[in-house]
């Protein structure tokens, strides 16, 4: 059976009036000074009724918070991170939202199904990431078995004649793949 969404008082308010108790409520304002401000207003919102809007909104206003924190954190904590690190965190930071919106009180049957539909977008997408994982540690073994030829035929070729230019050579082989490496 299908549970009916709440409608609290405060839901009711215009929205300007709902903006100022969010405003208040981010503020630091307890339940009971929010309370107090509605009934200046003309607004009859018992403390009860504040608190659980509060909770449920300062709540969501946290969980969004940190997701935008964390993801700002990932992006500045190195910048040549591999794409795939920082959308498989965004997928992370997706799922959490996706999970609390699911056990969300309000949402109804229809709203629910199409939360859960974003799941499934959230897997492919994962998928899709493994996949780049993989061929970018396909490529990244061949860029090392090529590089291994060359330092070979470096030294074979160039060693015995002039073994500066090889060492010279080798060591530029030595810092591409190092750089390769930290591009992949």
């Amino acid at each position: 059976m299908e549970k009916n969404r709440s409608h609290g008082k405060i839901d009711q308010l215009p929205p300007a009036l709902r903006r100022e108790v969010e405003n208040r409520l981010l503020n630091g304002d307890t339940y009971e000074q929010v309370s107090g401000y509605l009934k200046e207003q003309g607004e009859e919102v018992h403390v009860s009724s504040v608190g659980r809007y509060g909770k449920k909104f300062l709540n969501r206003f946290e969980s969004v918070r940190v997701a935008k924190e964390f993801a700002k954190l990932l992006a500045e904590d190195n910048v040549d991170r591999p794409a795939t690190e920082l959308h498989e965190a965004n997928n992370l930071l997706a799922s959490q939202l996706i999970m609390e919106a699911l056990i969300d009180d309000e949402m109804d049957a229809a709203d629910r199904a199409k939360v859960a539909k974003s799941i499934a977008s959230l897997q492919g997408a994962q998928v899709r990431n493994e996949k780049l994982k993989l061929e970018a540690r396909k490529e990244q073994g061949a860029v090392h078995v090529a590089m291994e030829l060359l330092k070979e035929k470096v030294f074979s070729e160039i060693g015995e004649k002039h073994p500066e230019i090889a060492a010279t050579l080798l060591e530029l082989a030595e810092n591409t793949e190092k750089e390769l490496a930290r591009m992949q």
